[in-house]
């Protein structure tokens, strides 16, 4: 394991690779306790007189050398903590090497492990050199032919990149498969599979005609779990050829679901491999969350065919040029495939409350960075939602005509490729013909820009004025391209005037002419540009907003807004207008169920604490809930009526329109039960014990937990014992305790982390309990910081085995200096405590050291 202060990697240090690797023979030896590894490649240098060879390694077991069929002695090379060099070696020449790796025991899940009785790989950002040694960056591409041999009977399954060549029996009931990908790709992109796994097939027919067999593989046991991810995988594909004109380019796409994955999914060529999350799912175990996340993953990776693997990034700093634009791309299939109003709502509210912190904290980068110490910190919310944002102004400056066609401008130039940013820029330029060289600013500056608003009007001239005036992060003098979509409304709610300003300067004014009257102003309407937009509403017409707006986005935008102020006064208080208000949206709701729901969400505590300089967790909660009892108690007949109503959909039904009125069900449940009256808390209690899907069964539980009394617990022992053998299931269970509201619910946390159901080593586990109860606000920032203590001790201990996840849970400490000075003291001793490891991974020592700094 790295030590603590490892070396900092800059953007402007980038050299191109000393040599290229024109192709890759990979053979896998699995056995019980150990795998070995032969590689053999034809490296060229890329310079006349070929320098020293440099391959990246990690905890591999060296047992031979050849170069051009001689076998090396020991003083031939060197083998460093991290690297294998060879001094000497001619122009062009074959290497071959071979390894042993213990797949069993690598606990840190990058490269080849072991996830329950499968084998598996995962090698982006730098797991391969787990694998064998190896050019370990992704502008190092080359065509990969693969053999695995195994015992037939523990792994009958045996999968790898591309196409199925052929396979065989073996001595000592031994059997092998081989395996060749036609395409170049870097060695973050290299998978392999080796279990015993039930398979689900279907098969795609291409817009030319080609038929793709598509298979899906999981536990043996899931496969009634999987027929929405492979309709969505469908969808996904069709998706991409009526869009964007891309076709699937291999004869197979496999996925594998694995319960032990440190991300979502990983789009590896034709072998995805998934956290099992994101592929398993029916009306049983599932929420409708929980299905719309298996189809926007499995979107995501399937796009990244395209933005990812045959156009991939020449270098780290460049992660946003493929996560970006495949976040982009799969917002705009969900968006097609359900209500796009509603989705860019939920896209723009996770934005906030994931992506606008960041920005403020000590982790805060461009999408772009231009140095890190490890680049699993840089998989970052920054570097995927707001690069997706920053891909979605480009769309809206040069129109979707132009976009589409700069997209097929990128891939004729750059297919089969490792590129930049810029050369996703310039492909858009080309296409549009515009120039982006303001825009690409973007990439580089850091934190969420400020836009301030103004307007006047001029009633004999009969011209309105807006001016506009934008600020950067502190320290930055960078003045960005910044798209606003506006309009302006009259008193009736008719469109006065609309369209599209771009504030290209420090200070700028936009003139509407013939304006016939003083209307009120909507701005930044469907979140044209990720910015914190400050004008100054009267609260008189941010209501009229939230009525009568005929964008989506900014009705709700104004709700939030509404919410926001009203919560965070000194004295908080529900007024008569917000509580009228609300009782007209619940009137109207049956219109639009999915975008009501969305308008009556309160805001989350989260982004309340940002808008304080100061956070105040538990001020803020308590308001929060004082607003929900409101609402649900002098509206609770309203809320009644509304949940009886949206009670009558097929518990079966994945449809938008189903999901949004469960939404609203579920919302109208939430309000019953903070009404604090007994009938809310009966339907609660009706709801689990009736519910005939997850959706419903969760949410009527989840509002349980918070009560902590015996019947409660009666209620959390019946679910297990229900579902203690299905593992997404329990993490829910897990995540809901750790979520309550109950004061000893750190006691909770901690008993159960002794569970039997609960595994200390998953990162599904893991996240479920410990980075649950992190976003536990108000019981993780404690006042006496036994929060802070507490997940310190959890960082050290999985940091051991697993730095990556280490890593993303010392993130939940990135408010630290925007606390109170004695939350601040506890918690500076618990980050000086996880500092103190002598053993700490270069991973969480880069987040810690800088959350401190």
């Amino acid at each position: 394991m790295k030590k603590s202060a490892p070396q900092l990697i800059k953007l402007k240090d980038y050299k191109k690779a000393d040599f290229r690797i024109e192709d890759v023979y990979l053979n896998f030896d699995i056995h019980d306790k150990h795998t070995t590894v032969s590689s053999k490649m034809v490296l060229v240098s890329n310079h006349e007189q070929a320098p020293a060879l440099v391959l990246d390694g990690e905890n591999l077991n060296l047992k031979s050398v050849k170069l051009n069929n001689q076998k090396l002695n020991p003083s031939d090379y060197v083998i460093g903590e991290e690297t294998l060099t060879i001094a000497k070696v001619p122009k062009k020449f074959t290497l071959e090497i071979e390894v042993e790796i213990d797949p069993a025991n690598n606990l840190a899940l990058e490269g080849l492990y072991k996830s329950g009785d499968v084998l598996c790989t995962q090698n982006e950002a730098q797991g391969f050199r787990r694998i064998t040694y190896f050019i370990d960056r992704p502008d190092v591409m080359t065509k990969f032919k693969t053999r695995i041999e195994a015992d037939k009977k523990r792994y009958p399954l045996l999968l790898s990149n591309g196409n199925r060549l052929k396979s065989g029996n073996l001595e000592k009931g031994r059997h092998f498969v081989e395996w060749q990908d036609p395409h170049l790709k870097p060695c973050y992109l290299y998978a392999l599979v080796a279990g015993d796994l039930a398979l689900v097939k279907d098969q795609f027919i291409t817009m030319s005609g080609r038929k793709v067999a598509l298979e899906i593989y999981v536990d043996k046991g899931n496969e009634d779990k999987c027929d929405w991810a492979m309709k969505s995988l469908k969808a996904s594909m069709k998706w991409d050829e009526d869009t964007f004109g891309l076709e699937y380019d291999l004869d197979i796409y496999m996925i594998v679901a694995v319960d032990a994955f440190n991300m979502g999914a990983m789009e590896n060529k034709g072998l995805n491999i998934f956290n099992s999350s994101y592929v398993l799912a029916k009306k049983q175990t599932a929420t409708d969350m929980d299905f719309l996340g298996v189809e926007s993953v499995i979107g995501h990776e399937y796009f990244h065919n395209w933005t990812g693997n045959r156009v991939t990034c020449r270098d780290w700093f460049q992660l946003t040029l493929k996560e970006g634009l495949t976040v982009f791309r799969d917002q705009e299939f969900s968006s097609d495939l359900n209500s796009r109003a509603v989705k860019r709502i939920q896209d723009v509210r996770a934005l906030k409350q994931r992506q606008f912190p960041e920005d403020a904290g000590p982790m805060a980068h461009p999408i772009r960075p231009e140095a890190y110490m490890e680049i699993n910190n840089f998989y970052t919310a920054t570097v995927y939602e707001k690069g997706s944002e920053v891909i979605r102004m480009v769309h809206t400056l040069i129109g979707e005509k132009a976009f589409k066609l700069g997209m097929k401008k990128y891939f004729e130039l750059y297919d089969g490729q490792a590129v930049t940013t810029e050369n996703f820029i310039h492909a858009m330029e080309v296409a549009s013909k515009k120039d982006l060289t303001q825009f690409k600013l973007w990439y580089q500056q850091s934190g969420t820009p400020i836009v301030k608003a103004n307007k006047k009007y001029n009633k004999t001239k009969k011209e309105l004025t807006l001016t506009f005036e934008q600020f950067s992060k502190k320290g930055e003098k960078f003045v960005l391209e910044i798209p606003i979509r506006y309009a302006l409304l009259s008193k009736k709610g008719k469109v006065l005037s609309e369209g599209l300003f771009v504030l290209n300067q420090k200070k700028q004014k936009l003139i509407l002419k013939n304006i016939k009257e003083d209307g009120v102003i909507s701005l930044n309407r469907g979140f044209s540009a990720p910015i914190y937009l400050e004008f100054p509403y009267t609260e008189k017409e941010l209501f009229f907003l939230m009525a009568s707006d005929t964008d989506s986005y900014n009705q709700w935008d104004a709700a939030q807004r509404i919410y926001q102020q009203n919560m965070l006064k000194k004295k908080p208080k529900c007024s008569k207008v917000l509580i009228n208000a609300i009782s007209t949206i619940l009137k109207n709701s049956k219109n639009d169920p999915a975008h009501a729901a969305e308008l009556l969400t309160l805001t989350s505590e989260a982004e309340l604490n940002e808008h304080l300089k100061i956070h105040n967790y538990a001020g803020v909660r308590k308001a929060r809930q004082l607003f929900y009892s409101e609402i649900g108690s002098k509206l609770f007949n309203e809320w009644k009526k509304i949940y009886l109503a949206n009670s009558k959909v097929d518990a079966s039904e994945l449809t938008a329109k189903a999901f949004g009125q469960r939404s609203l069900k579920n919302l109208a449940l939430k309000y019953l039960f903070w009404s604090k009256k007994a009938e809310g808390l009966k339907i609660v209690y009706e709801q689990y014990t009736k519910a005939q899907n997850m959706t419903d069964s969760a949410a009527a539980l989840e509002l349980i937990c918070h009560m902590g009394d015996d019947k409660a617990q009666a209620a959390l022992n019946d679910f297990k014992a229900k579902w203690k053998g299905e593992a997404l299931v329990m993490n829910k269970w897990f995540a809901m305790q750790a979520n309550s509201y109950h004061p000893d619910v750190l006691k909770r946390v901690q008993q159960l982390a002794n569970d039997t159901a609960f595994d200390k080593k998953n990162p599904n586990k893991i996240r479920s309990l410990y980075a649950s109860f992190g976003r536990n606000l108000a019981a993780f920032h404690a006042a006496n910081g036994s929060g802070y203590k507490y997940m310190a001790e959890r960082i050290i201990e999985v940091d051991k085995f697993n730095p990556q996840i280490a890593a993303r849970m010392a993130t939940l400490f990135s408010s630290y200096r925007s606390l109170p000075k004695l939350a601040q003291k506890h918690m500076k001793n618990a980050l000086e405590q996880i500092l103190s490891e002598k053993s700490l991974s270069g991973d969480t020592f880069e987040v810690v050291s800088k959350t401190l700094n």
